[in-house]
């Protein structure tokens, strides 16, 4: 009878030792994923910059037009 609570024992303690492995692997691809290059958010922040200053130009140009009329 002991010797099934011998096995379960090491079962969990191998057990624990794949979940830290595990772990430890999500941890590496997660710090991995945060260096690795991401070509389509740059292009959107880019694009969205871009549109941020376009935006800005027009306004001044509106905003010196009705200056002007004025």
């Amino acid at each position: 009878m002991c010797k099934p609570v011998e096995a379960n024992v090491t079962n969990l303690n191998n057990t624990i030792r794949l979940t830290d492995e595990l772990e430890r692997q999500l941890m590496l691809q997660a710090i991995e994923e945060q260096f690795r290059p991401h070509p389509m958010r740059a292009l959107a922040a880019g694009l969205r910059k871009l549109a941020h200053g376009i935006r800005a130009l027009i306004g001044k140009a509106s905003a010196k037009d009705a200056h002007s009329a004025a």
